[in-house]
Formats: structure tokens, sequence, C-alpha cells
């Protein structure tokens, strides 16, 4: 017998493909292909297609189970009124870590069929799960986004098994080939017909090439309990709704409540005036077997002590507990705080508030903006730690934000009441630690969260730095740990805030560092961690010796390492060492010289980006006055990593990029490097050239901006790399010379636009005066300008060089320029008024620049008229052409 919507169990999950995500520690995402009460579970990593069950829980506090059928691993989980799930991932009984699934797609979004209507694919998308069972629209979808990489004559739109398969394995191989983040259990499920793997295939495609999410909106789904309340309701429906009576023990509860007590009352306040209905009464059987409970009675103790007596007796019990032991900065210890750490702690509060007590009406207050999120608080729960279990499910994030920003404007009475208490500081970093591992780093809730739990730290050391930096060691560490590992997005906020904590002294940095490495216990995740904290080092002037032979004792590590990422590391530790102000570390970097020049054959980008970063510092370093015969050596060799890096057609173009923004500062030292700058940044594409010659515009006060931090490549990979205007550093006049002697060395018929950016932006602002040497420039150049005048594409562009060489400062260089525009100026006329064929600029904007020079006056009217003249003269049939005779009317 069939069993209706109705009557189906809440465990049974809908058949399908459910995408499902797991947090840290596991950090991966995966599916269940459910078939009734079976489903294949596969991950993204640790456990592929592994065949579970799914039945209910035996625990109350679950709905269901999803059973690895492994005798180790289950998903418990609890369903949501839109019909997903969540829970937590178990291993051996124990909790791992959460995750959520959300039920399969049964139409794709409308975003997602208006994005593949235009598209304009073979034939039209009706039923998306048979559709798409081939992979041959699939591979037309990516042939408009990447036409050089799929041949739409190698698939075939047929329905076989073989067919389907070599589609998919060409499509499989195309990805990889692109790095593009879609394998086998996101394909595997649409070639076999799972309901609604061909939908979340599409949702992630069009995320991928469009860069946008796709919004989907889920028909709520009504709970069992209550559809089957709204059922009793309708069959009583002359019941009568009838008020909770008033308990005869109501008024002699005591004035004190308890936290929980608290919330409560919070809680019912968002539901006051709302009627409550009573369900049918339901009768109960006696069981003839029930074992009869014996109650004792209840027997009231008198009170023999006042409660003055009482204060003080505990008092004086406290005082005695905190002389037995003291804290490394001499306050007393609480050693016995449930739960907590065994960290020097005073465990008299005395009229210092609880931390909870300071962030629950900062909590209340937000939370009491949003009705639906007040009615979701647990009762029974305080209302903070209530808010953090609904945080990430069901809180907004803009509410989150608002809630630790209140939190951060009053963390100066949570860090009086944790450097009182270091049990505090305990309660507090394990109540808000969750949100560091729920959130991504690119959250503003995350970035929230780790900005209130570095302001508590920069309060507590102000006032005990010895305490702040020991509870960072003995409560942070320990959890942060595990975040370092899974989390390399997350590696650099960590790191600033746990220096937050640490006392501003060589030795106690290195303190920290030796337990951290004892937390982390793995070496390549704890060189990446301190190619983060050298730079803070550098910002606290802290570079001293002894830090100097620590770093570069696990850079020197790093650059032996097998995993690119970690090279990376430690030539991002070296770098940052090079520019510390300490007298001998470049030196001890150079020692260094034949370990890192051999990694200019690594094919890893940022292996280059960075080698090319610490070779700019390097040579900056070297630039100074005469050095010894050994730099001059040093600089030949850092000289030959830079022109192998520029020079080779394999490099990409991001490492160009950071090539020429370290570079530009030392080109003034070094002229050798200009011919292979300027081919470099001719060779960049349009936009990442334009970035670095336009730059970010200067504040009203006329102040430079500080440089852009850019992550070349999506993702936690990818480190921040300055980006600046190279025309703030460069020598102009240098790089325009170098500019026109290789267009003349490779004999150029014309500028192309990338030659006039270059130009334009080596000229100075209209308001500075121009050098003579300026005028060698535009010697070599002024061809290739005026021929560019008459061009459709340059014309703007060339207009506005002449522009400044006519109009500059001082005058006698104008002067000289008009002269030697003469002849050129004569050539271009008679080329773009001859019958020749080619697509010419039109008359009106070349006769709208020679009326801007013409009305300027003096010498620039004068030429331009003895130019008019002896065109009509010497080219009287081209002259007649033209409309050069109302110049001078």
């Amino acid at each position: 017998m069939t069993m209706d919507a109705t009557q189906m169990p809440l465990w049974r999950l809908m058949d399908g493909a459910w995408a499902v995500t797991y947090s840290a520690p596991m950090s991966t995402v995966g599916s269940y292909l459910v078939s009734g009460a079976t489903v294949s579970i596969t991950h993204a990593k640790g456990i592929s297609g592994r065949a579970g069950a799914v039945h209910a829980s035996q625990d109350p506090e679950y709905l269901g189970v999803v059973d690895y059928n492994d005798g180790k691993r289950k998903d418990c989980f609890i369903r949501k009124p839109d019909g997903s799930i969540y829970g937590q991932h178990m291993v051996d009984g124990k909790r791992v870590c959460d995750f959520k699934a959300q039920k399969p797609l049964q139409a794709l979004p409308r975003e997602v069929l208006k994005w593949l209507q235009s598209l304009d694919l073979s034939y039209s998308v009706r039923n998306a799960k048979r559709d798409f069972t081939n992979g041959f629209l699939v591979a037309e979808i990516f042939s408009r986004y990447y036409p050089n990489d799929i041949s739409m004559h190698t698939f075939e739109n047929g329905l076989k098994v073989a067919c389907r398969n070599d589609n998919w394995e060409q499509l499989f191989r195309f990805f990889k080939k692109r790095d593009l983040p879609i394998g086998r259990m996101d394909f595997d499920p649409v070639n076999h017909n799972i309901v609604g793997a061909a939908q979340n295939l599409l949702v992630k495609i069009f995320t991928i090439l469009t860069r946008r999410p796709v919004p989907v909106f889920e028909v709520q789904e009504l709970p069992l309990e209550e559809m089957t309340q709204g059922s009793r309701k309708d069959a009583d429906a002359n019941d009568q709704t009838q008020a909770p009576p008033e308990s005869p023990h109501s008024h002699d509860m005591p004035h004190e409540q308890s936290a929980e007590q608290d919330a409560y009352r919070v809680f019912e306040a968002a539901r006051q005036n709302r009627p409550v209905e009573r369900s049918a009464p339901r009768a109960v059987e006696e069981r003839a077997d029930a074992v009869p409970l014996d109650i004792a009675e209840v027997k009231a103790r008198t009170l023999t002590k006042n409660v003055a007596q009482l204060r003080a007796q505990q008092h004086q019990a406290n005082a005695q507990k905190s002389r037995v032991a003291t804290s490394m900065s001499g306050r007393k210890s609480s050693a016995g705080t449930e739960g907590g750490p065994s960290t020097p702690a005073l465990g008299y509060i005395g009229a210092t508030k609880p931390a909870i007590d300071v962030m629950r009406p900062i909590v209340t207050a937000v939370l009491q903006e949003n009705e639906r999120v007040m009615k979701s608080l647990d009762p029974r729960k305080d209302v903070v730690a209530s808010f953090m279990e609904l945080a990430r499910t069901l809180v907004p994030e803009s509410m989150c934000v608002q809630v630790f920003d209140g939190l951060s404007s009053q963390a100066s009475q949570l860090a009086d009441t944790m450097v009182k208490s270091p049990a505090e500081f305990y309660r507090v970093w394990t109540l808000y630690c969750s949100a560091l591992v729920e959130f991504s780093e690119s959250s503003p809730v995350f970035e929230s969260v780790v900005h209130l739990f570095k302001r508590l730290g920069v309060l507590m050391g102000e006032v005990d730095p010895v305490l702040t930096q020991q509870l960072m060691i003995d409560v942070g560490l320990p959890s942060l740990a595990p975040l370092l590992i899974d989390s390399a997005g997350k590696r650099e906020p960590f790191c600033e805030l746990i220096y937050t904590y640490t006392q501003p002294q060589g030795l106690s940095r290195l303190g920290v560092l030796r337990a951290l490495k004892e937390a982390i216990d793995k070496l390549p995740v704890y060189i990446a961690c301190l190619s983060y904290f050298v730079p803070l080092e550098l910002q606290a002037e802290l570079l001293d010796e002894n830090m100097i032979k620590h770093y570069m004792y696990y850079a020197l590590v790093a650059l032996q390492s097998p995993q690119p990422k970690i090279r990376v590391a430690g030539l991002a530790i070296l770098v940052s060492v090079t520019s510390s102000s300490e007298e001998h570390a470049p030196q001890n970097v150079l020692s260094l010289l034949t370990s890192f020049t051999e990694l200019v054959h690594d094919s890893w980008w940022e292996v280059q980006a960075q080698l090319i970063l610490l070779t700019a510092q390097l040579l900056a370093h070297l630039a100074g006055p005469q050095g010894s015969p050994e730099d001059a050596a040093a600089a030949d060799q850092l000289l030959g990593v830079i022109s192998h890096l520029f020079g080779s057609p394999a490099t990409s173009k991001i490492v160009l990029q950071v090539g020429l923004c370290a570079l530009v500062k030392i080109l003034r030292h070094y002229p050798v490097l200009l011919p292979h700058y300027v081919a470099v940044l001719l060779r960049q594409n349009v936009g990442l050239r334009q970035r670095l010659l336009h730059g970010v515009a200067k504040a009203d006060d006329g102040s430079v901006p500080p440089p852009r931090r850019l992550a070349y490549v999506m993702g936690t990979s990818s480190r921040l790399y300055e980006e600046c205007c190279v025309c703030d550093w460069w020598p102009a006049v240098e790089v325009a010379r170098t500019l026109a002697l290789q267009a003349e060395a490779s004999r150029l018929d014309n500028f192309e636009p990338e030659h006039l950016e270059v130009l334009t932006a080596c000229l100075p602002e209209p308001a500075v005066d121009l050098g003579e040497e300026w005028l060698t420039v535009f010697e070599k150049v002024k061809s290739y300008v005026f021929v560019a005048l008459i061009d459709p594409d340059l014309h703007l562009a060339a207009r506005e060089v002449v522009r400044r060489f006519w109009l500059c400062r001082p005058q006698n260089t104008a002067l000289k320029a008009i002269e030697a525009s003469k002849k050129t100026l004569l050539q271009t006329l008679r080329v773009n008024y001859s019958d020749t064929g080619h697509t010419r600029v039109q008359e009106a904007e070349l006769l709208e620049l020679l009326r801007e020079m013409r009305d300027a006056g003096g010498a620039i009217s004068a030429m331009l008229q003895s130019v008019v003249d002896q065109f009509r003269e010497a080219h009287n049939t081209e002259f007649q052409r033209s409309r050069l005779d109302t110049l001078f009317e």
C-alpha cells in the first residue's frame, strides 16, 4: 500500500540528488543520491561512492540518520521548514563537524533559464533531467565561453551509454585542464538520470561562468506535527481557547532571576497577546506492571544565618583560595574553573559584572528588531547562547554584524571583566569561536567577530599583557590551530588576531610562535603562518637578530619543500626580512642567493611572482654607492633572474603584472631593465596595463591613496599583491625614449594604441615644464604621432600628445617643437587628402584640432598658415579636396 504524503515519516528524504556541505575540519562538499531508504554518499575527499541507508533516529535530539554502513560514520539530521536538513557528522559516536543538505531542485531557477536562452543553444531546454543526460548541451554551453578548447564536432548528441560516457569524459578532461571545480560527483548523477542532479549542475555552471549567485526560492513545507494539529483544529473547532492558569507560587518567587529566566522573559515578550490553543486531551492508560514511586516529603530547613553573614563567609573562602596560587602576572589563580583552562585567574569578580550580563542587553536590543528571530530563541537558554545557535542559519548577516559591532563598542567593559576573571575570557572565547568556524573569510560576520576579538586583545594587553598572552596560549591557540590547518584563507586574519594578544617583545613573540608550532604540529602549515607573521613583526619593528634567524631557518626549509605553496611562503618570508630595517638582514638573505635563484625555472606562477618581489628588494638594497665585487656579482645574478622571467613567453601575465609594480622603483638605478620593462608593459592586456598607467585618483587633499592589494586568483590559495600606478615612480623621460628607440629598431609603420597609451602616461601634467630632453623624444616619435592623427582609432590619443608639445612650457621648448613639426605636418596632410582608399579620420575632427591650435595664436598660428600655404602650392589637387581654406578666411 502506498503511503500518503501526510503519513510519510519526517525522516524520509525526497528521492534525488541532495547537495551536501560539511564544515571544518572536514571542509568538503558532497552529495546524497537518495532512492527510497537507500542512499549513495559521495564526498569531495575522503569517501567516494559509499552505499548507505536512511532511517529514523533513536536519539530524540535528531529526526533521522544517514548511515554510512561502515560501523563508524553517521550523519544525524533535523529537517528545516523548507524541506532541507542540517545536523552533525558523527564518527564513532562523537561529533566531528556540522553539515547541511539542500533537497533536489525540481525546476531550473528563472535566472538560469534566461541565461540558457541567451546562449542560443542548438535546441531549447524543456526537460533538464532528459536534455542534459548525454552532456552534449553542457559541452555547447562551455563552447560559448571557451571556443578554442571545445570542438563540438567531437561530441555526439546520442543516448547510448557509450556516447554519454565519451561526452562526459571529454568534458572531464576539459574541466581539469581549465581547473574548473566540476568533478565526477557533479556529473555522474546527471549521466544516470538522478532527480535534481541536472538542475544542481546547471546552477553550479551558471555560478562559475557568470560569477553571479543564483537566488533559489523554495516552497515552505509544513512540518507533520503542524499538519496533524491543523486537522485536529478543524475537527475540534468548537473548543474554546483558555489562558494558562496562574501558578499559586508565582508571588513567592525571589527577585533575583537566573540567566535562563531572563531569556524566557525576553522570549515571552515577543509573544504578548498571542492566543494559545489547547489540543484535545488524550486519555492515559494505567499500566499494571508500573513500579510505584516513593517520593519523599519536602522538609524545610531553617536559616540560621542572615544574608550578610553568608556573603562574608563566601568572601573569606574565596580569599583563602586566592592565596594558594598566584599567576604569572602576580594575580590570584582560580584553577577550579569548570571546563576551563589551567590559566592564571582571579576567582572573585567583586563589583565587576560577568561578561554575560554585559553582552545580554546588547544582543537583546538588536534581536528585538526582528520578530521572527525573537520567536525562534530557545527560552531554556540565555539570549546570547541561543543567538549563537541561530546565527548561521536564521539570523540575517546584517543583524549578526550589528550584534558584534555593538559588543566591540563595549569591549572595554568585557576586557575589564576578563582581566579580573580569566574564566570569563574562556566563556566568551568558546561562545563566539564557533562563528570563526562557520562563516567564511569573506563574510562580514567573520570580519566583525575577528575585530571583536582583536579589540579585546588590545584592551586586555594594555592592562595585563602577561596574562593576555597566556590566555591566548592556553585558550586561543588550541581552538585556532585546527582552523589554521584546514582554512588557508583564514590564516592571515588569525595570525593578526594572535599577535594582538602577544607582548611586543622579541622573546615573547618567539614563545608564542613556539606554542603555535606545538599546537599545529604540521610544519608546512606553521611555515605558511610564519609568512603572515613576518609583516606584523616589520610593522612593530621587532625583527631583531634572533627573530631573523628563526624566520630565515624556516624560510630555507620551505625553499626545499616539494609543495609549491610552501615554497611561496618561504620566499614571502625572505621578501619581508629583506625589507627590514635591521642592518644585516639583506646580507643574510643574499647568502641564500644560490638557493632561491634556482627557482627561476619553477613552473608555479606564485613562486615566480614572489621571486620577482624578492629580486626587486635585493636589487634596491644593492643600488647604493659602489659596493664590493661580491655585491656586483650578486646584482648580475639577480638581473639575470629578471631577464629570464621577463623574456620567457611562458611567463604568466599575472607574474609580469607583479614584476612591473615591483621593478618600477629601481628603474632609475638599473637602466638596463628599461627595454625589458617597456616591452612587457606593451604586451600586457589592456585592462592590466590601464590599471598600472592610470591608478587610483588622488584624495581631495592631494594625498596619494595606499596601493591596492589584490588576489589575482580566485579562492584562498593566492596571496594579496600590491598594485601601484607606475607613472608615479618611473623615470618618465627614459621610458619614453626607450619606447621611441624600440619603435625605430622594430621599424614600425605606425603606433598601436598601447604605444600611445604609454607615451601619454609618460608626459607630465600641463602645469609642469618640459625640459630640453623631451625634444629628443619628440623628434623620434613625431612621425608616428602625426600618422596617428589621421587614424580614426588613434586620433584622440595623438591629438593629446600634439597639444601637450605645442602648448607646453617653457615657450622656448614649445617653439622648437612647433618648428620641428612643419615638414611632418605637411606630409601628413598630403597623405590624408590623397586618394589612396585607406580609412581616414573625419575631416571635421582634424579641422577642429587645427582651429584650436590656430586660436592659440603666436608661433602656432604662423606655422599653420605657412604649412597650409605650402600645401596649396605643392599639392594643389589634394588641397582642392580639402576645406583647409576655411582655416584662415
